[in-house]
């Protein structure tokens, strides 16, 4: 037996998550997400026949969610590999207070290495996904992060699918 739904709750519900700067999804927007991120390039119309909609429709869709910062931007995922850098490492590092500038003065100097840099919590205060041509490439950066960091070094050995 369907419950009747309360309009109103829901309406002043809508409101406030709105006001909050939370954006509700449907399951179309999650589907709509989805495909995007398999291929930012997808053609809207052949998105609208993925999720079921006409091609205004989704464009809508994707408007309001870049409106409203749920899609924030579109980028490409590159092969390393083939770009040369086939050591990829993430890098775990506890920076002590002291050493803050200096470690992020470091990280300014290696950026074209780092793919991400995340501050996380626990004794290994930040995160550092890099990628270098070579170990010989990547014995520099561990020698000038050591003297502003402890790390542990985790080596990627394949990306899975």
């Amino acid at each position: 037996m369907l419950k009747p739904v309360n309009i109103k709750k829901k309406v002043l519900w809508l409101k406030y998550f709105k006001k909050l700067g939370v954006h509700m999804l449907d399951n179309t927007d999650k589907q709509i997400l989805k495909q995007l991120n398999r291929d930012a390039r997808i053609k809207m119309t052949t998105l609208a026949k993925q999720v079921h909609l006409t091609a205004p429709a989704v464009t809508a869709r994707v408007d309001r969610l870049q409106a409203t910062g749920v899609i924030q931007r579109y980028t490409i995922e590159t092969n390393l590999e083939k770009l040369g850098y086939d050591r990829q490492v993430f890098i775990q590092a506890a920076v002590r207070a002291e050493k803050y500038p200096a470690y992020l003065r470091f990280i300014k100097h290696y950026r074209n290495n780092l793919r991400h840099h995340y501050r996380t919590a626990g004794e290994m205060n930040y995160l550092i996904e890099a990628a270098f041509t070579s170990r010989a490439t990547l014995n520099p950066f561990l020698t000038a992060l050591n003297a502003v960091a402890a790390y542990q070094v985790i080596d990627v050995l394949a990306e899975l699918d």
